[in-house]
């Protein structure tokens, strides 16, 4: 036996041997990889092992507040001086939802949450809304979340809004751009020590809205049982796209038995104005409100008034700079003025 045949025979051998121990290996188990679920739009995809989408999201802020006068926020225990501070603050939201018999069922979770410099450092985490729904074409939602009565001020943050968020139970259809939508609402949210001692009347609000392409517009009706009596609102608005570019206009107004309440704060049915405050009587308040894009906003309302500019500049998806200012007017008082420019990073 030559050299050459010697060596080709073992390299056979190890062939056959390696061949052997391949075979004896077990077989890996697939991998379950998480797959896009297109079906409620974009950015959903299915737990694994389910037919439940969920979509994560949630948002990072860093702003700059000035103001007129030196304040005690955001720690009335140790209050700074300064005409100036920072804030930073953050949220979370997780949305899932199923197609079922019943239609779609969902389910929704928002936190948000922000640090306080003071008081040796500290922060507060909040429930910004909870909700579970089910149905098609009527749709049953209960939870935490925004009131049907509240469509929103104008396009900066908080000048003229009297959204809230009670604890409630709200039906609504919509198909091809019309919406009914109808809610009973539990009246602590909302009206706090300006209920009687003893209630058992809950709020009851209905509202109607339509999306047409480049306008939208919705109007609302509110009822509530106070201890000063029986109070009622109506509230709408407009919204008009002047091109796709997010450039628009909107205009609001509002109406309301009982101008302000003792408890009531920012989310009576009658007012986009956190400036009216006092009265235990009932009394009739209008308010109106007009928005430019995101560039200013003004209003005006009883016993006071206040203007914002509002400036947003997004260099790359997710990045949001904003420049925004504001000065009000309560009654005889003198003038003051906030301004502040923040950072947010979306996802």
């Amino acid at each position: 036996m030559t050299l050459k045949t010697l060596l080709l025979g073992s390299a056979t051998a190890f062939a056959v041997v390696g061949g052997a121990q391949a075979a004896d290996l077990s077989i890996a188990e697939p991998v379950d990889y998480v797959r896009i679920c297109d079906a409620f739009g974009t950015g959903y995809f299915y737990i694994p092992g389910t037919d439940t989408c969920l979509k994560l999201g949630g948002y990072v802020k860093f702003k700059v507040n000035f103001h007129a006068l030196a304040i005690t926020y955001p720690d009335p225990i140790n209050p700074h001086s300064a005409t100036w501070d920072f804030q930073t603050e953050a949220g979370a939201n997780w949305t899932a939802k199923t197609m079922t018999e019943w239609g779609e069922l969902g389910g929704n979770l928002a936190i948000t949450g922000n640090y306080n410099p003071g008081n040796a450092g500290s922060g507060a985490v909040n429930l910004d809304g909870a909700s579970l729904w089910f149905g098609g074409p009527v749709v049953v939602k209960l939870g935490h979340f925004g009131s049907k009565f509240d469509s929103g001020g104008g396009f900066a943050d908080s000048v003229y809004r009297s959204d809230s968020s009670p604890e409630q139970i709200a039906l609504s259809v919509a198909a091809a751009g019309y919406g009914l939508a109808l809610g009973i609402e539990d009246p602590r949210t909302r009206w706090g020590t300006a209920l009687p001692a003893t209630y058992t009347v809950p709020d009851i609000v209905a509202a109607a809205s339509i999306s047409q392409g480049m306008w939208d517009a919705n109007a609302s009706v509110g009822f509530a049982q106070l201890a000063i009596g029986s109070v009622y609102g109506v509230a709408g608005n407009l919204t008009v796209k002047l091109d796709t570019m997010s450039t628009k206009i909107r205009v609001g107004g509002a109406f309301g038995t009982g101008s302000s309440f003792v408890g009531g704060g920012t989310n009576g049915f009658n007012n986009w104005s956190a400036y009216i405050t006092g009265e235990t009587a009932l009394s009739s308040a209008i308010s109106v409100a007009a928005s430019y894009g995101y560039l200013w906003n003004a209003g005006t309302a009883v016993a006071s008034w206040q203007a914002g500019a509002h400036l947003v500049w997004t260099p790359v998806p997710g990045l949001k700079g904003k420049l925004r200012g504001q000065y009000v007017v309560v009654g005889a008082g003198p003038g003051v003025w906030t301004a502040q420019a923040s950072a947010e990073r979306s996802f």
